[in-house]
């Protein structure tokens, strides 16, 4: 099985610990880039708007012929950061092909390049994707999501693999996860033991992903994406905006209820979540900053509070 590995979105740009260059090299990179294919030789000599707030990727948006587009260029070692460009070019596909992702107009690992249509609209802020009626519109969402096909090529997302590799690469100075990670391996047992048919998932539902147009919403940002158990889904969304009971419960009412989804492995699947993130976070202080250190102990104390 091949295996995602992911860091959460951040709210605001961040330290940077795996830099691809100056953004003056990036754009000369994506613009020989562009200029490789017919498909996008268009965009090559256009105007580029940087976008900012990835953690490793240099991003931009552009337009030609009164049509919008997102460029994006990775890293070279985006294998080493566990995203796997080829399992994301089948997804976006999928997704893309059913009007939950903008259009894909080039998806090319090889040249570490990805083109799609731009929705022209600013993300949800915070406190708007938390308003009942925006959790509505996301369960709706997700519900698609979770009953396309699996189709082949896409990789599998394991939380409870994800935090055994990330405990194991602590960093300097960091402490052992300690009971933090018996309290883990429990809760991942309590997930997994319902039997759960995994689904397309996106992984990484934070509102800086989630765009609506007026029309519909628009799910952005599928590097984390893959095949995985769908109760990870609704606990991103929930623990990326430090959601109370209440938008747990609308959350819930509006997916509707399934095998996969009730409220007790919903709970169990937010904490572990978390404990993901933190785990993440905590693996850079030395290279990120004082930044990723107040995230880390932020989430740990928020775990510790859920474990009493």
């Amino acid at each position: 099985m091949r295996l995602i590995q992911f860091p959460p979105s951040p709210e605001t740009a961040l330290p940077d610990p795996t830099p691809c260059g100056s953004v003056a090299d990036a754009e000369r990179d994506v613009r020989a880039a562009l200029a490789s294919s017919p498909v996008t030789a268009s965009l090559a000599q256009a105007p580029l708007q940087v976008q900012v707030g990835g953690l490793s990727n240099h991003a931009w948006t552009t337009a030609v012929g009164g049509e919008a587009y997102f460029v994006r260029l990775s890293p070279p070692d985006s294998q080493r950061l566990g995203v796997d460009r080829e399992s994301e070019c089948s997804l976006l596909h999928v997704v893309a092909s059913v009007g939950l992702a903008p259009s894909v107009i080039r998806c090319d690992p090889g040249r570490r390049l990805l083109v799609t249509r731009r929705v022209a609209r600013e993300p949800w802020r915070r406190a708007q994707a938390i308003e009942p009626r925006n959790i509505a519109l996301l369960a709706g969402s997700l519900r698609r999501l979770h009953a396309l096909p699996v189709a082949h090529g896409i990789c599998s997302v394991d939380f409870a693999a994800q935090a055994r590799h990330l405990e194991s690469q602590g960093s300097a100075g960091c402490s052992a996860p300690g009971p933090l990670s018996s309290i883990a391996a429990g809760l991942f047992e309590r997930v997994q033991a319902s039997a759960v048919a995994p689904t397309l998932c996106h992984n990484d539902l934070h509102h800086l992903n989630l765009v609506e147009d007026g029309q519909r919403l628009w799910l952005v940002d599928w590097e984390y994406g893959g095949v995985g158990d769908p109760i990870y889904d609704l606990a991103s969304f929930l623990c990326q905006h430090d959601a109370r009971s209440q938008e747990r419960d609308c959350l819930l009412e509006a997916y509707g209820t399934s095998p996969a989804v009730d409220a007790g492995r919903l709970a169990a699947a937010c904490w572990v979540f978390d404990y993901v993130q933190w785990l993440w976070y905590r693996a850079w202080p030395s290279a990120a900053g004082d930044e990723y250190a107040r995230r880390a102990l932020a989430l740990e104390q928020r775990l510790r509070r859920a474990s009493r």
